[in-house]
C-alpha cells in the first residue's frame, strides 16, 4: 500500500500494525529526516508529510480503493520536537461519507501519552466528474 504513494517510499515510511480497522505507522528514524542538527530534531515538514501520508493511506485502507484522496484542508499542531528516533502516528476516521472524509491524526514517539504533533485533516473522497458545455 505504501508503494502507491512515493513520496511516503521516500521519507521511509511503514505500517508498524493493525489493530483491527485501524493501522498504526511508524516512520524509522535516519539522519535525511533531520531538520535540525544543533537540537537534534526531525524535520517539521517531514512529521507533517508522515502525518498527511498516514491518513491518506489510513481512507485507502478503509475504502480498499485505487484511487488517491485529495487533501481539503490539513491543520497541524507541533507540540513537542521530534527526537531523532522512531516516530509513530495513529489516524481516527472520524466521519466519512461519499464525498469527503474527516480524520484525526496522533503522533507520537516513545510514549503515546505524549504526543509530537496532532493534526486534523479534510480528503476528497471522489474522483472529479467532466463537466459537459
Amino acid at each position: 500500500m505504501i508503494d502507491f504513494v512515493p513520496y511516503a517510499r521516500l521519507i521511509g515510511m511503514e505500517v508498524a500494525e493493525a489493530r483491527g480497522p485501524q493501522l498504526v505507522f511508524k516512520l524509522p528514524f535516519r539522519e535525511q529526516n533531520v531538520g535540525n542538527y544543533r537540537l537534534p530534531a526531525l524535520h517539521g515538514g517531514v512529521i507533517g508529510a508522515f502525518m498527511e501520508h498516514s491518513a491518506l493511506l489510513q481512507i485507502l485502507w478503509n475504502m480498499e480503493s485505487d484511487f488517491l484522496p485529495k487533501v481539503i484542508d490539513f491543520s497541524i499542531d507541533y507540540l513537542r520536537p521530534g527526537r531523532p528516533e522512531t516516530i509513530f502516528a495513529e489516524c481516527e476516521v472520524l466521519r466519512q461519507g461519499q464525498r469527503v472524509a474527516n480524520v484525526s491524526i496522533r503522533t507520537w514517539q516513545s510514549d503515546p501519552a505524549k504526543p509530537v504533533a496532532t493534526a486534523r485533516s479534510h480528503f476528497l473522497l471522489s474522483r472529479p466528474t467532466e463537466q459537459t458545455a
